[in-house]
């Protein structure tokens, strides 16, 4: 569940970090302009946890991009061909 609270729009410039310092830590935040969401701020462990499991997904394609048939091409090949 995301905690919602208002703040004056006079004040969202000075203050942005007051009502969410009086959120429950493992909430995330949303921050919104004009009732649009513009930002969240999110606990540092869930950050981690997407970090992971996206390392995990390139981690699983690249096993099958290995696995794909076909002739492999030595990296001295190719940055030869592409002039690196």
């Amino acid at each position: 569940m995301v905690a919602r609270r208002t703040v004056p729009r006079a004040r969202t410039l000075l203050y942005m970090s007051e009502p969410a310092r009086d959120l429950p830590v493992e909430q995330p935040k949303l921050l919104t302009v004009g009732g649009q969401r513009v930002a969240a701020i999110v606990p540092e462990p869930v950050i981690e946890a997407l970090r992971a499991a996206e390392d995990a997904q390139d981690a699983a394609e690249a096993d099958a991009a290995m696995d794909e048939p076909g002739e492999s091409i030595a990296l001295e090949d190719l940055e030869a061909e592409f002039g690196l």
